[in-house]
């Protein structure tokens, strides 16, 4: 006789691979098909809301067996729904193996969207003030808020339109929500983004510092231009809000 566990393992398993895992647990299929609708198209929903560009780059069916894929094959470790993107790219990270049908680019731009995601709903009990735009600042901080990536694909451009097939030059972005909690991101070069990884390692940063930084990592550059050019990426960052500053 099965064990409740036994049981619930085969329903299980069943609803996640019905062709595979036949169940005769005493329910009629009739029923068993409601369950087996309701959970993956649950999965299905997350997926879609939260891969529209990758979805778009799919047939319908192309997609849904990339869903169903997931759904069979990644043990998902977290019980809450909004992990599911998260979840979605470990899978194909790590997991997935590429099939005709998936761009070469498919996990950098799952990776992407799925970071407009985390950014747009991430906790923050950073206590800033907006830079006003005018004063003088001597130390900054990168916001909770933003993140810095780099991709191999213009991951920030691909649509059904747009559609690479190798790989670019480095591309940094910088993923942020403002003030507004509207979710943007900015291109930005090599450079900025050694910028910002600084300030990220430091914490705080003043600015003498990162621009004693710069001036190390650019020994062939003249000092003003590489102190003015400093001063106008870091108003420009302050601006939208993925830098502050931070009292001293």
């Amino acid at each position: 006789m099965k064990s409740f566990q036994d049981t619930q393992h085969a329903f299980i398993q069943h609803i996640k691979n019905p062709q595979a895992n036949p169940f005769d647990g005493g329910i009629e299929d009739r029923r068993l098909k409601i369950y087996r609708e309701l959970f993956f198209n649950n999965i299905l929903g997350f997926l879609s809301s939260g891969f529209p560009v990758l979805e778009s780059l799919y047939s319908e069916l192309q997609w849904k067996v990339l869903a169903r894929n997931f759904f069979i094959g990644h043990a998902c470790r977290s019980p809450y729904f909004i992990d599911i993107s998260k979840e979605f790219v470990e899978y194909l990270s790590s997991e997935h193996e590429l099939t005709e049908f998936d761009p070469v680019f498919i996990r950098e731009l799952a990776h992407y969207e799925w970071l407009e995601l985390d950014v747009s709903v991430r906790k923050s009990s950073q206590i800033v003030k907006a830079w006003d735009g005018h004063s003088q600042v001597t130390q900054v901080q990168m916001s909770d808020l933003a993140s810095l990536v780099s991709y191999q694909y213009p991951v920030h451009q691909i649509s059904t339109d747009f559609y690479p097939s190798q790989v670019s030059e480095v591309v940094y972005l910088v993923v942020y929500r403002d003030a507004t909690d509207e979710v943007n991101f900015t291109l930005i070069n090599a450079v900025s983004a050694h910028l910002l990884n600084t300030i990220m390692q430091q914490g705080l940063a003043t600015v003498d510092s990162l621009s004693k930084t710069m001036i190390e990592a650019m020994p062939q550059l003249n000092v003003q231009q590489i102190t003015e050019s400093l001063q106008q990426v870091l108003q420009q960052l302050l601006k939208q809000e993925i830098l502050f500053p931070a009292d001293e």
